[in-house]
């Protein structure tokens, strides 16, 4: 916006910024943070799911908390991606899994390249 002016001073333009930012409904509360007061905030938070009991392939818990519009469910949720085969017995494969540091033996036709 400022910069079209040819303008490159933001503390010029933050009061009609943030006037903006603060006067435009927000998806993630359902509102515009100027409405938001001591009597909405539960509507603006129960707005919001937050989901904390999300888990590893492996089933550790992942630490943190996510928004819904951060997640996606996966299409094939039973299908791993392996980053390295390092090992070959007989029908096995030793799989090093991506973005894992864990690594196990699975039969050779689970592998498609």
């Amino acid at each position: 916006m400022f910069s079209m002016r040819g303008k490159y001073k933001w503390i010029d333009i933050l009061a009609s910024a943030t006037n903006d930012y603060n006067n435009r409904k927000h998806r993630t509360i359902g509102m515009r943070p100027s409405e938001v007061t001591a009597d909405t905030t539960l509507k603006a938070y129960t707005h919001v799911k937050l989901f904390n009991k999300t888990h590893h392939m492996k089933g550790d818990p992942v630490l943190g908390g996510f928004y819904e519009s951060e997640l996606q469910k996966a299409k094939h949720p039973d299908v791993y991606l392996v980053e390295k085969i390092l090992r070959r017995k007989n029908s096995k494969v030793y799989v090093k899994w991506l973005g894992l540091d864990e690594k196990s033996w699975i039969h050779q036709d689970n592998v498609v390249s």
